[in-house]
């Protein structure tokens, strides 16, 4: 069971120290994270939304405003205060206020807050300095409990079981739109609440003019043999999200496409077992998949290296949080973090291939959480 409670406690903390008052967080993923609510916000929250906002004080209980159609939600840490469907939301949030809040003089906003209730809280609070409640929750949710852990590792899991059978029914004459559309209907047969982000299986033909782009197919052009297939997928299950990439190639692949593939497996997995030594820190990682690339003959093809050198991000109950893996940040790699290590190699006109893991760092290293197998190339 999660400590939504212990969540908010904490949360508190972080706002009596900053002197806010309260905060306001709308339905999105910190609402989740902070109360276990259900609301499906990643397709936006509508006017039948169960839960709309959480009002949390510096000190006190945390109110949630709910909408027309909630009722009770016994099994939330919070009271819910219910709102019409055609109510005021200015009296309702006045109400909110005046439960969980006597002093109103600096409020924290939540990005996910909708428009009528900031409006109503200008009007509730006239004289209070509105504050963005940005890093109040985000570095907590960076350190994932062991319930979290074991919520991604199923959510992994999910996702490897699921592309194994997209892999074995992969055939000629499928189109990139056809798999797509097959990887999520099969997410959701096999229990995923949603998806993380749009399925992508990106052809690409290997001995053709360069495009300038990493998929040289048309979304309805059938597979033809001569083919590197991109994978990046990702699930939602049990409100935790899962990111996952492989590529394969349809056909038999030429001795310089599998050995990049190869490296760049290899570049993964060397990366994976030098952390908590040689990587400790987020900007050791792109150098360290750099450099056995490098070794390996393909540095050059690393998509990002010339650019921007992110090679991935934290995830859990967003698909992509906070922080990215960029080389110009040098937090400390913890222990209880996940995030996705997704190198890319890219050779205009002959492939583009991607590796992406989900990676639990450890009290003496790190583990991957998805686990497809690592020798599985040619279909």
């Amino acid at each position: 069971m999660m400590d939504y409670r212990g969540r908010q406690a904490a949360v508190q903390d972080e706002l009596a120290d900053a002197g806010i008052d309260f905060a306001v967080f709308g339905a999105g993923p910190d609402l989740q994270y902070l109360t276990g609510s259900s609301i499906d916000w990643r397709r936006y929250a509508d006017l039948g939304a169960r839960v709309t906002s959480l009002f949390l004080p510096a000190e006190g209980e945390p109110v949630l405003l709910a909408g027309p159609f909630a009722g009770e939600e016994s099994d939330l840490p919070c009271a819910v205060r219910g709102m019409g469907l055609f109510d005021d939301p200015g009296s309702a949030v006045a109400a909110v206020i005046d439960d969980v809040a006597d002093a109103r003089d600096t409020v924290a906003v939540g990005d996910y807050t909708e428009g009528s209730v900031t409006l109503a809280l200008t009007e509730a609070c006239p004289d209070a300095d509105l504050v963005s409640a940005e890093g109040l929750v985000g570095p907590m949710r960076a350190i994932k409990t062991p319930e979290e852990i074991e919520a991604l590792r199923e959510a992994a899991e999910l996702t490897d079981r699921i592309m194994a059978d997209v892999v074995e029914n992969v055939e000629a004459g499928d189109t990139m739109r056809e798999v797509g559309l097959e990887i999520e209907h099969r997410g959701r047969m096999a229990g995923a609440s949603d998806v993380s982000f749009s399925s992508t299986a990106g052809f690409c033909h290997t001995g053709v003019e360069p495009s300038g782009e990493v998929f040289n197919y048309d979304p309805d052009e059938p597979l033809e043999s001569g083919t590197s297939i991109a994978f990046d997928v990702g699930f939602v299950h049990n409100g935790y999200c899962s990111d996952w990439g492989r590529s394969v190639y349809f056909g038999e692949p030429p001795e310089h496409i599998a050995s990049a593939y190869e490296a760049l497996m290899t570049a993964v997995v060397e990366t994976i077992d030098a952390i908590g030594d040689e990587v400790q820190t987020v900007d050791d990682l792109f150098p360290y998949v750099e450099q056995v690339c490098d070794r390996e003959g393909y540095g050059e093809y690393l998509r990002n290296r010339h650019e921007t050198g992110i090679v991935g991000h934290q995830i859990g109950v967003e698909v992509h949080e906070s922080p990215w893996l960029r080389p110009d940040n040098d937090d400390e790699l913890e222990e209880g973090m996940v995030f996705c290590l997704e190198p890319k190699l890219w050779n205009d006109g002959e492939y583009y291939l991607r590796v992406e893991d989900m990676v639990h760092v450890t009290a003496d290293g790190a583990e991957s959480l998805t686990r497809f197998d690592r020798e599985r190339f040619v279909v």
